[in-house]
């Protein structure tokens, strides 16, 4: 596939990497095992995002199944478990919910399904307490990419940009240096 050749795999390699080296003096040892098994996952969405804008279900239900299993790691089977489970299952119907209505209502993809799953699977990598978090890092970084776009092509910029790798990176950053505890 010609994505897996991309410079764009290189340099979120390189990114991911380099985040991940930051994090080894500081990270506790299950969020680094974490990190590590949800980097392939995201690298992966955030290639065929860019590449399709579409964020393949196989690795979202990657990233969530192996959330779900760090969530109970953290907690068992108690409260924080299942409050983590209701957030990231409320969470993405609602914004499924409204990135549909907003499609029907204008025509246009604001926040796609991919997205909005993207969001819940999210919340179980980083927990309930982090999701605003992890909502404003990512949104930050879509912001910052879609500005610098919009300076250098009008056209590519109104073509819409791809928000899942930006919610990857930003799931990836709250896993290795969390600052809410989860």
């Amino acid at each position: 596939m010609k994505v897996f050749q991309s410079p764009a795999l290189r340099i979120l390699a390189l990114v991911y990497g380099l985040t991940f080296a930051a994090g080894l003096p500081f990270a506790a040892p299950d969020r680094l095992v974490l990190g590590a098994v949800l980097m392939p996952a995201l690298v992966w969405l955030s290639l065929i995002d860019l590449a399709r804008h579409e964020i393949p279900d196989w690795a979202t239900a990657s990233i969530a199944l192996v959330g779900l299993g760090f969530q109970w790691h953290l907690h068992g089977p108690g409260p924080e478990f299942w409050t983590t489970v209701l957030v990231a299952l409320v969470l993405t119907a609602t914004l499924w919910t409204i990135g549909a209505w907003f499609f029907h209502r204008n025509g246009t993809e604001a926040l796609g399904i991919g997205d909005a799953k993207l969001i819940g699977a999210g919340t179980l990598c980083v927990g309930a307490g982090a999701v605003w978090l992890l909502l404003f890092v990512g949104a930050t970084g879509g912001i910052a990419a879609g500005l610098m776009a919009r300076q250098r092509d009008a056209t590519s910029a109104a073509q819409g940009l791809a928000f899942g790798p930006f919610l990857a990176y930003a799931i990836f950053l709250i896993v290795i240096f969390p600052s809410l505890d989860l």
